[in-house]
């Protein structure tokens, strides 16, 4: 059967992997030039576990991980240091999660497609018309395609989602943060560590392919063009305007640099939704079930979420509607586990009040003492 898949994501190359290994002729379209580079270090963790050693890259993937030497530094508004922060032990729930740059798995993974998948870069969907025997795809290149399975994994503003199941208020929440990543440039030497005031974490890191900073702010939505890189700028500055000290100043300046590469803006939000199947289409990843960054479990999340579907759909020979209770009920308790996470992941990675960052350094402070003791 021919599969469309949407996005050349996480979740959108695990789709390709599986349902190419179960006999289904797949199509990815991506209306990038290809793979999107950069982004936060991301886990692999939990069932997604078992998920990579089936595929057969876990192995690889834990060849490439991130490795944490010592811990980073956390200092408060003025800049002076109050803690330490292992990410040893705050970034894995048991010994065998892994973390890994976005570019290295992004690489894993398309190493693991067979050769037989064809990628359409540079183009997406403009319309689709569902039907019994399957979807009509017109795509933006002027193409058409007759597929009977068309998986959305094109993010949080995902398209797909779009054509077939409304529009994104209906879906996506907003979890009260902004996150902004910049890849940082070798003209200087950079501090590691992490700077908090109440709602504004600012963070420098070095996981093996260049220092990166991050941002995570506290903050209303705000109605702006999430495709608008020079507002999107504006607004970091005026989050990061709130503090001079440490390397802020020239951070924020890499932020501001419009040739900065891996620079990347967004709302730290989830998608909530009564059902992930529209007919002959399907959402997975950040587009049907997006736990936030917060949770640390969005792609493990999108790993097991393609390998349910491709499985499960296969199972019922293609047929969506007997596929669909049973692929829910597979899946529906994980994903409310793993965006429950977030709920946990937000005191601690941006305290909102004074009180609430002086206990979260104790906390900190703490297990530097075990660790050491």
């Amino acid at each position: 059967m021919n599969v469309l898949i949407s996005g050349a994501s996480m979740a959108g190359l695990s789709a390709a992997f599986w349902f190419s290994r179960l006999g289904h002729r797949v199509t990815i379209v991506e209306r990038a030039d290809g793979l999107r580079p950069g982004g936060a270090p991301i886990d692999v963790r939990g069932r997604a576990l078992a998920t990579a050693e089936r595929m057969g890259i876990l192995a690889r993937i834990v060849e490439e991980k991130v490795t944490i030497f010592e811990p980073a530094p956390v200092l408060d508004g003025a800049g002076t240091q109050v803690a330490t922060l292992d990410l040893r032990w705050f970034a894995n729930e048991t010994g065998e999660d892994t973390e890994i740059t976005r570019d290295r798995l992004n690489q894993i993974l398309l190493n693991a497609i067979p050769a037989d998948v064809e990628f359409r870069f540079r183009t997406s969907i403009s319309s689709l018309s569902d039907g019994s025997g399957g979807v009509d795809v017109i795509f933006t290149d002027g193409l058409k395609g007759h597929y009977h399975l068309v998986v959305g994994a094109d993010g949080l503003h995902s398209n797909v989602r779009k054509l077939a199941f409304g529009p994104e208020k209906d879906y996506v929440r907003h979890f009260g943060h902004y996150v902004a990543l910049v890849d940082l440039p070798s003209d200087r030497e950079w501090q590691r560590g992490m700077l908090n005031i109440p709602g504004l974490t600012i963070a420098v890191r070095d996981t093996g392919d260049g220092p990166q900073a991050m941002m995570l702010v506290a903050s209303p939505e705000v109605d702006y063009d999430y495709r608008d890189l020079d507002a999107q700028r504006r607004m970091i500055g005026d989050f990061l305007s709130r503090v001079d000290a440490w390397q802020v100043p020239a951070l924020r300046a890499a932020f501001a640099d419009p040739n900065a590469k891996g620079f990347y803006f967004d709302s730290v939000s989830q998608t909530h939704m009564p059902s992930w199947i529209q007919g002959n289409v399907a959402v997975i990843g950040d587009a049907g079930h997006c736990a936030a960054l917060l949770s640390g479990m969005g792609t493990t999340l999108a790993m097991v979420a393609a390998e349910t579907l491709a499985t499960t759909w296969t199972e019922y020979e293609g047929n969506m509607e007997a596929a669909s209770p049973t692929y829910h009920e597979r899946l529906r308790p994980y994903v409310d586990q793993c965006q429950a996470f977030a709920h946990q992941g937000a005191p601690i990675m941006v305290p909102s009040t004074q009180e609430a960052l002086d206990e979260r350094n104790a906390t900190f402070r703490a297990h530097a003492s075990k660790l050491t003791a």
